[in-house]
Order: C-alpha cells, then sequence, then structure tokens
C-alpha cells in the first residue's frame, strides 16, 4: 500500500553537521535537503522495503537546529503550568521551562496541575493572581481550561501551549497567545503522527514485518489521537502487521490506578499480540512496566513507548517491561516554550523549535550515562537558545 502524502515528507528537514557548524536543512523541495538515497525525504519504510530499512529508518528519525534569530528577553514572573509533576514526562519539561525562564533573566515558578482539567485551570488563575508577564501550559490542549485562558487573556497575560494545541471560540479566535511548533515545515499534527509511524517502523522492523500490536491510545489530548493515527498508518504499509486492539486510556486512568489492570486485561485477551504501542513513557512508571514483567511475556513482546524520559532507559537497557521509546528532548521542548513566550513579549513571530525525534533501544540512539535524551548527531539547544537571547 503507498504511503499517504502528508507523511511522506515528515523526514524532509535533518541535522547536518559540517566543520563543527550546527545547520537545519530546508523542506524536500531543497535539493540540498532531499537525496533520495539518504532517506531523510520519507518517514517511515516504504511498502515492500525490508525490515531493515524499517529499523533504519526509526533509528534516523527526525531532526533539525533550534532557532538563531535574536530576541530580547524581558523581565517578571513565568509561571509554568505542568500538566503534572507525579508523571515524568509532565514534569521535566515544566522543570526546564523554569531553568530557562531564569537563564533568561525572569523569575520562574512551576505550578502542579494534577493530571486534571481543574488543576490547571486553578494554575493558570494562579498565575493571573500572580501577575505573571506570561503563562506556559505544558503538555494539554485549551478545551478542557477554556474558561481560565480567557480570563489570563482579559488581564493581558499572554499564555503558551508547550506540547499541546490551541482551540478555537466563537469568529475563529484563538485562546493561546501561541502555540509551540516543534519543527520547521511541519505542522504539529504532522510531527505527532510522525511519533506514531516511527513507533510503527520500529514495530515491523523487530518484529521481521510480523507486528500483531496492542495499541494504547491517549485520549485526553487531541495529540494523543494523531500519534495512533501515524501508528495505524504507518502500519498498513506492512502487509503482515494489524492492531489487534485498541486500549483507550486517559490521566484518570493514571490517577485512580486502573491503568495496569486494564492493560493486563487486554494482554491476557490478545494471545497472539507480539507487539505493544505506548503513547507516554510516563505510564510505564504508573505500573504499565512491571505488568509487562508479570504476564510472563516481557521476553516475547516488543515494546515501544515516546518521550525518551531518563528513568525509561533503564527499562529498556535492563529488560524491564519496556524496550524502545520514541525519543525527544522534553528539556529542549521546556526551553522552546519560554522562547515562544519571549518572541511574543517582543513582538515577534514565534519560530520552529527543531525539537526531533528518534527511536531509542537498548543498542541504538542510547543517551550516556544519567543523560537527557541526546540526538545523534548531538545538537546543544541550551547554547543556541542563550546566544539568541544574548545572555551568557
Amino acid at each position: 500500500m503507498p504511503r499517504p502524502n502528508r507523511l511522506a515528507k515528515l523526514l524532509a528537514c535533518a541535522v547536518i553537521l559540517a566543520s563543527g557548524a550546527l545547520t537545519a536543512c530546508g523542506d524536500g523541495s531543497d535539493s540540498s535537503g532531499s537525496d533520495s538515497s539518504s532517506g531523510s525525504d520519507t518517514t517511515g519504510a516504504a511498502a515492500g522495503t525490508s525490515s531493515a530499512d524499517a529499523l533504519e529508518t526509526a533509528y534516523k528519525g527526525v531532526t533539525a537546529a533550534p532557532p538563531t534569530e535574536a530576541a530580547a528577553p524581558s523581565t517578571g514572573l513565568v509561571w509554568v503550568v505542568s500538566c503534572g509533576q507525579s508523571v515524568e514526562t509532565c514534569a521535566t519539561p515544566a522543570n526546564s521551562a523554569v531553568e530557562a525562564a531564569e537563564t533568561a533573566g525572569f523569575e520562574g515558578k512551576v505550578c502542579d496541575g494534577k493530571l486534571n482539567p481543574q488543576g490547571w485551570s486553578e494554575c493558570i488563575r494562579q498565575g493571573i493572581s500572580a501577575q505573571a508577564v506570561g503563562i506556559v501550559v505544558i503538555g494539554q490542549d485549551c478545551a478542557s481550561f477554556s474558561a481560565a485562558l480567557e480570563e489570563a487573556k482579559a488581564a493581558n497575560i499572554p499564555t503558551i501551549g508547550s506540547g499541546g494545541n490551541d482551540c478555537d471560540v466563537s469568529g475563529g479566535e484563538k485562546l493561546f497567545a501561541a502555540t509551540q511548533q516543534q519543527m520547521p515545515d511541519m505542522t504539529n499534527q504532522e510531527w505527532w503522527e510522525s511519533m506514531g509511524a516511527l513507533q510503527a517502523d520500529w514495530l515491523i522492523g523487530k518484529t521481521d514485518g510480523k507486528a500483531q500490536v496492542l495499541a494504547l491510545k491517549f485520549t485526553d489530548a487531541i495529540w494523543g489521537g494523531w500519534m495512533y493515527e501515524g501508528l495505524t498508518k504507518e502500519l498498513e504499509t506492512c502487509s503482515g502487521c494489524e492492531v489487534v486492539e485498541t486500549l483507550e486510556l486517559g490521566n484518570q486512568d493514571v490517577a485512580s490506578g486502573q491503568l495496569t489492570q486494564k492493560f493486563s486485561t487486554a494482554l491476557l485477551k490478545q494471545p497472539s499480540a507480539n507487539a505493544v504501542a505506548v503513547p507516554l513513557d510516563g505510564w510505564f512508571f504508573a505500573g504499565l512496566a512491571q505488568a509487562v514483567k508479570s504476564s510472563g511475556r516481557n521476553d516475547d513482546l516488543q515494546v515501544v513507548g515516546t518521550f525518551g524520559e531518563p528513568g525509561n532507559m533503564q527499562f529498556i537497557a535492563q529488560n524491564g517491561g519496556e524496550d524502545a521509546s520514541v525519543g525527544f528532548s522534553a528539556e529542549w521542548s521546556g526551553w522552546a516554550g519560554v522562547d515562544t513566550l519571549i518572541r511574543v513579549l517582543d513582538s515577534q513571530e514565534p519560530q520552529p523549535a527543531g525539537v526531533g525525534l528518534q527511536v531509542i533501544d537498548a543498542d541504538n540512539n542510547m543517551p550516556e550515562g544519567d543523560a537527557r535524551f541526546s540526538y545523534n548527531p548531538v545538537i546543544d539547544f541550551k547554547a543556541a537558545y542563550k546566544t539568541a537571547w544574548g545572555v551568557s
């Protein structure tokens, strides 16, 4: 089955290291970055190619560079709303946003949204009361806390969606002052779909084109559906692969402790499953890793997550219930949220962050020691932002 055109362009931008300089290529129409022999102009292994090709695509991923245009930081309090500090995939970008804000000369403070819309709304309102110069919302779409965003807008406090998406109100008006764009020449929807597609490529490769996938779908954010769509569309290019069951899960399943039971029940119902796709690495800490191990099928399942958090690297390296992750730098994403705010306050257009994606497993792209996820080739995004902001 031919690959959908909207996915064919997702690896159009690659990072090139030459003479010690980091540059980003253009889109697929730019001959400097569209050498088809390099594999940099496709999202996944094309239909009919080998499992080895699928794995190569997964490990290469898609990468780019941070923005280089200068932006002048202001001063004041940057209020960071974490989707939930109990989950590493929320805490890491939230804490990194505070680090970035303080590096740029602001005061930074995290408010814990505690994995629920009431918490996110309350955090935004606290930021308004604290007279923040800007509010960075980590990892959540606006629909479930739109009233609080309206209040921030009325108070002339810009809000930034970092890892989440905006929503329309009457007349098509947006509620966030800006949403962070992860990659150049790629919408955020395409970026999330690319994440799911790279999960599929890794599963296709590791099962020799015979992936029988238990797919977990995150229902609390629009990007959960986008990731699932990217996964399923890519699996359709593999004639011997299929999704045997889709298990829909949300933050409430994590908070209530139901995540593990629902997953274990689904796995028991699907004895033919040899692969699992998980949309959030944080779920492995909420009991998913132990559930895989307790199933007695740990060595028979290929399990891939997303986000590439440091703690998950231990699961992957030690055969601990997770075998791979589509990694991106959550730290970089936090810094990018602050960069977006700085540009809004500086009356500039926000710039694409350059936050790319690569699959990590025990033998490929594994960061050294306790390092946060780092790309291959390595990208010093913090130094790039400091240069752009004119700080040391």
